[in-house]
């Protein structure tokens, strides 16, 4: 039952190579349940664990922590208005780059990998604390993005080298775990920390786990690389003709241009404005030059097509960027709905974000329990985009007063969706390849998920931040200093709480507007998801060997 690992007589038929695939009828639970055989951990496998689990809780603890301080961080810079930022430019290095820790860690060997990634999210986040300017921030942000890209990606190719197919679900379900609980305390300390030592220690202090998990690594990750992609005694210049630098680069800028028009049309200029219009055209000209270039490329794509060939594979990754979407379009909302309707204080409103946070994690651990024992994994997918879905609406129902109660239930359904589907629809995508391809389909998961979490907080920002400029234009008509107060409260959040009590009531109600714009945009998103999961059922996959 398990796999040689493959070598190749030359380079191009590493990159080209079709994996043994044998179609078979739709039982998706099949790979997950075949009869148990004996395995043992390797030795240092609790160490390894622990390295890796310590990137993985930075990953989610960072999401979190951002998502409940962005709004106070960027208007100390009186930059509010282009808040989304803080968190875009962090997921469009984190997109690019994730799939290349695939193949670069095929290439060079996933130790190495595993230390580039580390160390350049330590780099990023002592940039992030010491900051002087949020365009110095913004950049620092894409350059955690860059080694943030690898923390989860690198974890789950590492256990898949390490742990059979059919015996990684729990250990999937113990990431995710550990995932969520790094997302309760970035989301439950996040505020607190603002309120206390100021919001720079929220970077400063993931410093000292990220040195753990790097010296921890380099005494117990010693993973080999399981296909060779560079023949002995090639040269750098024969490595760097397999990575799809000009792949990577162009989804970097196209993306990049995107969130530019996004960010400025309705907000800044108009959607007729000359910059508006060059900057989506050319981000769906870079885009579409992305796609060509990974049909063609001699290096080793991003996204091998091969990996969307078929009902299954396609219908996986359109649900699979829809909950993308979805997921930070609820995380990226939620903190504006404690802050700015219910008036919380950061600590407050991060202290609310611990519940969501806490149903991924159950959500997660219930999804790798179903998988373990019974596989059905188009079915955690639907019922986790469904989830998503409904949450999101329940949120939206929420009226501008409402029962205490409310704020605390209705914010569980979409995180507890999140939990399931996130690594169901992992193992839906690994169990479509062969092992040979899980470390690039792995990564191709987190690519094509993180470009909807770029696209989620884009769209949600340029709703609400749209709402505001035509919604308080009207609503504050023949107030006097009309539009000062305008960019004021466009450009920091806190601004409202220093408003006359009836013009902050017109203004929390024109965000209430638009908050509940982005939750029923994010409700869609998962609707859409859940559609497409309905397709997953098509072919399942059987693989003759496991690894």
């Amino acid at each position: 039952m398990h796999s040689t690992p493959r070598q190749y007589n030359s380079l191009d038929d590493a990159s080209r190579i079709e994996p043994d695939i044998e179609f078979a009828l739709p039982q998706e639970d099949q790979l997950l349940l075949l009869p148990k055989d004996i395995w043992k951990p390797p030795k240092g496998f609790i160490w390894i664990q622990i390295a890796i689990m310590s990137n993985v809780f930075l990953s989610g603890f960072d999401g979190t922590i951002t998502a409940s301080t962005y709004a106070i961080i960027s208007s100390e810079f009186n930059a509010a208005n282009t808040a989304s930022w803080l968190t875009t430019s962090y997921l469009i290095t984190s997109t690019a780059f994730q799939p290349l820790y695939g193949r670069l860690s095929d290439i060079f060997g996933r130790r190495t990998c595993f230390f580039i990634a580390t160390i350049t999210f330590i780099i990023g986040c002592l940039g992030c604390g010491v900051a002087k300017s949020i365009f110095l921030l913004n950049l620092m942000r894409a350059l955690t993005g860059i080694g943030g890209g690898g923390l989860m990606t690198m974890a789950t190719i590492v256990n898949s080298d390490l742990i059979p197919f059919r015996h990684r679900g729990m250990y999937q379900a113990l990431q995710n775990v550990m995932h969520g609980f790094g997302s309760i305390c970035g989301a439950s300390f996040g505020g607190l920390i603002v309120d206390t030592i100021g919001w720079r220690w929220c970077f400063l202090m993931q410093i000292p786990v990220g040195l753990f998990a790097l010296t921890t690594g380099h005494l117990v990750i010693h993973v080999p690389r399981k296909i060779l992609l560079i023949e002995p005694g090639q040269g750098v210049r024969a490595i760097w003709q397999r990575i799809d630098v000009s792949g990577a680069s162009v989804l970097i800028l196209g993306l990049s241009s995107q969130l530019v028009g996004l960010s400025l049309g309705g907000n800044e200029l108009p959607w007729s404005n000359i910059l508006v219009v060059l900057s989506l055209v050319a981000s769906v000209l870079l885009l579409g030059t992305f796609v060509l270039i990974e049909t063609k490329t001699s290096a080793i794509p991003l996204i091998p097509p091969r990996m969307l060939r078929g009902l299954v594979p396609i219908a996986t990754q359109v649900s699979n960027v829809c909950v993308g979407m979805a997921a930070y379009a609820f995380l990226f909302t939620l903190p504006l709905l404690f802050q700015v309707i219910l008036l919380d204080s950061a600590a407050n409103a991060g202290a609310r974000l611990a519940i969501p946070s806490l149903a991924t994690p159950i959500g997660g651990l219930i999804s790798g329990i179903v998988m373990s024992r019974w596989g059905k994994l188009a079915h955690l997918v639907r019922v986790g985009a469904l989830l998503m879905c409904i949450g999101n609406l329940l949120v939206m129902t929420l009226q501008f007063n409402d029962a205490g109660w409310k704020y605390l239930t209705y914010v569980i359904p979409a995180s507890l969706g999140q939990g399931i589907v996130y690594p169901a629809i992992l193992f839906t995508s690994l169990a479509s390849f062969d092992h040979t391809d899980h470390a690039v389909s792995a990564s191709t998961v987190y690519l094509v998920r993180s470009l909807g979490t770029v696209w989620g907080v884009a769209i949600t920002s340029m709703i609400i931040q749209n709402t505001l400029r035509s919604g308080l234009d009207e609503a504050l008509s023949g107030v006097p200093d009309k539009w000062k107060i305008i960019e004021d409260i466009r450009h920091s959040v806190s601004a409202i709480h220093n408003l006359p009590r009836d013009i902050q009531m017109t203004a929390r109600l024109v965000y209430y507007r638009g908050i509940r714009l982005s939750f029923l945009a994010s409700a869609c998103f998962g609707c859409v998801a859940t559609v497409a999961a309905l397709f997953t059922k098509g072919k399942g996959l059987h693989r003759a060997n496991d690894a």
